[in-house]
């Protein structure tokens, strides 16, 4: 009998991965400095251990709760490979652990999983054709976002039409996903696995200038639902406008979600939401940058009984870089489908090459209507937020990262986050982190 369970999946990735390394290990240390190679086989390493210290994150904690402290940490290693202008592919894969969750003598192996594995070949000099798990990160990562400050980060397993010529740029992706090779059935349950059916989008940017530029997004979803497996589509139209000259640095976005969810023998419910974001910077001086901005999500009233769904949803964004660094907002809890309106202020200092660090100061309030436990509507200000984050680049590859932030929140939160009347949330809401990020990358053969 086997003392040690571990999954014939893991056992391949490991295989994989020490077989290439095996037989490319005597090429080390031949990288040349011609700057256009031909062929090139890259080992990258991440480790990235992190403290957390929380204390009223995602959502307020309450009197009665006590703060939690752990260390988790992300390691990922991973192989990439280019021929020339022909052929790249990559291979990634992730060991996500807290300190002390398994034992000293492990036995099993069940949070190795592979994050990447994609290939891309070359059809022309502006096309190329990339298929396989991999990273879709557009824009300032609004809608789609790499999600890096999650351990696990975010993937999607598609097949991407990269067009690239003079100032156009343009990508078409598609995914069609399945929990398992069927043999009869497409039913596809998204409570386990990728959250949709199938997903398409075209994405194009255009610039006018070095200064100038202006990009689309057009994305069409579809999910399944488990009772009757009726299908519903959600698409997502937007624009963003960027714009950078001199000290002057501005991003103004657009996006409206339309769509319908066909239930049997039920009314037809509609989508009609929207969001805006206005944002800038301006650089004061070689060591400090000002930026200011503001984020409008709409939502819906509480109480409502509209079949229209008038709440807009930020998909696969990187919500934590732009909704507070507290997670309060389309993140892990959700907060009734209110929407928001996030205001913020922020500055940047840079006293040296190695170190910054930043203040961020956000305004919440809700864009839909909020009632308390009596049906009673109640002030739309949701809170207050105090964002401070420092990174050190303590040599080529390591860094060190952390931050504190602070929630003042207003009454109304209590009742967007679920907590009943007779519960009190503390006064002090607030989180303290601190990271290492090692990122080595080894050059293993290189023609």
């Amino acid at each position: 009998m086997k003392k040690i369970a571990i999954t014939e999946i893991n056992i391949t990735y490991v295989l994989v991965l020490l077989f290439i390394i095996s037989i490319t290990t005597p090429l080390m240390a031949q990288e040349t400095k011609t700057a256009n190679k031909e062929e090139e086989l890259k080992l990258t390493i991440q480790i990235r251990p992190r403290i957390e210290v929380r204390n009223g994150v995602f959502t307020p904690i309450l009197t009665t709760q006590t703060p939690a402290a752990f260390v988790s940490q992300r390691n990922r290693i991973g192989i990439n490979y280019t021929k020339g202008p022909k052929l790249s592919a990559g291979i990634n894969v992730q060991i996500l652990n807290v300190w002390g969750n398994e034992p000293q003598i492990q036995q099993t192996a069940n949070n190795f999983s592979l994050f990447e594995a994609w290939a891309q070949i070359y059809l022309g000099p502006s096309i190329q054709l990339k298929a396989g798990r991999q990273v879709f990160s557009y824009d300032d990562e609004r809608i789609l976002g790499a999600l890096d400050w999650n351990n696990a980060g975010r993937k999607h397993d598609a097949v991407l039409l990269r067009y690239e010529k003079g100032r156009l740029k343009t990508d078409i992706a598609a995914a069609y996903n399945q929990n398992t090779e069927n043999v009869t059935g497409s039913f596809f349950n998204d409570s386990l696995s990728q959250p949709y059916k199938a997903m398409q989008f075209a994405w194009l940017k255009y610039t006018i200038s070095d200064s100038l530029s202006f990009s689309a997004l057009f994305m069409n979803l579809s999910k399944q639902r488990n009772t009757d497996s009726m299908l519903s589509y959600l698409q997502t139209i937007g624009a963003n406008a960027f714009y950078k000259k001199n000290k002057i640095s501005a991003t103004a976005s657009f996006y409206y979600q339309t769509g319908r969810a066909d239930f049997k023998n039920a009314a037809s419910q509609k989508t009609s939401a929207w969001m805006a974001a206005l944002y800038g910077n301006y650089i004061t001086s070689k060591k400090v940058t000002v930026g200011m901005g503001s984020d409008y999500l709409s939502g819906m009233p509480m109480g409502s009984n509209s079949l229209k769904i008038t709440v807009f949803n930020p998909l696969f964004g990187t919500h934590h870089k732009f909704y507070g660094y507290m997670d309060y907002f389309y993140v892990s809890s959700k907060h009734k489908n209110v929407g928001l309106w996030d205001s913020y202020l922020n500055f940047n200092f840079n006293p040296t090459k190695q170190f910054a660090w930043q203040i961020a100061l956000h305004h919440f309030e809700s864009t839909g209507k909020i009632i308390d436990y009596n049906q009673v509507k109640v002030k739309n200000t949701l809170g207050n937020e105090v964002d401070l984050t420092f990174s050190y680049n303590i040599m080529n590859d390591v860094k060190l990262t952390g931050g504190y932030s602070q929630m003042f929140t207003n009454p109304s939160m209590k009742y967007v986050k679920d907590i009943s009347a007779n519960q009190n949330m503390k006064q002090v809401q607030n989180w303290v982190w601190i990271s290492f990020n090692i990122t080595p990358k080894i050059i293993l053969q290189s023609k």
